[in-house]
């Protein structure tokens, strides 16, 4: 089975190994995938390549606008790249992303690869996964 590429970043507070293990097993849970991904802590990866991004950096948000920062330019990668998937892992991020495609208004399409959790993304992961293995 061909793997796609994916990659999970993540602000490096709380106990990583219980956010990591958290999603392999809700994606697991919601697709019957087992997938692995590299855990990226330390610097933005949007430049490396990948397949679908999980997203999570809610606990080093607090006093500064950097999850903004990376929800704009996620938005922006999403737009200029639409065959790759971006997903938000905790309510938080979650809630900073929507008010960062809000702030598209109306005059600008959302990108439709964007999801807000893994649940909305269920589809879109077991079909990329379909797709790597044809």
């Amino acid at each position: 089975m061909k793997k796609p590429k994916v990659i999970y970043f993540a602000d490096p507070m709380g106990d990583l190994q219980d956010e990591v293990d958290d999603i392999l097993l809700s994606v697991e849970n919601k697709t019957g995938l087992e997938i692995e991904f590299a855990l990226i802590t330390d610097e933005p990866p949007f430049k490396k390549s990948f397949d679908i991004l999980f997203f999570d950096w809610g606990g080093m948000s607090v006093g500064n606008d950097t999850l903004g920062m990376f929800c704009r330019e996620i938005i922006k990668i999403a737009e200029d790249k639409p065959g790759k998937i971006f997903i938000m892992t905790s309510s938080f991020t979650k809630r900073a992303m929507e008010d960062a495609l809000d702030f598209l208004g109306n005059d600008r399409e959302r990108p439709s690869n964007i999801y807000l959790g893994i649940e909305s993304a269920k589809n879109a992961i077991k079909s990329f996964y379909s797709e790597a293995n044809k």
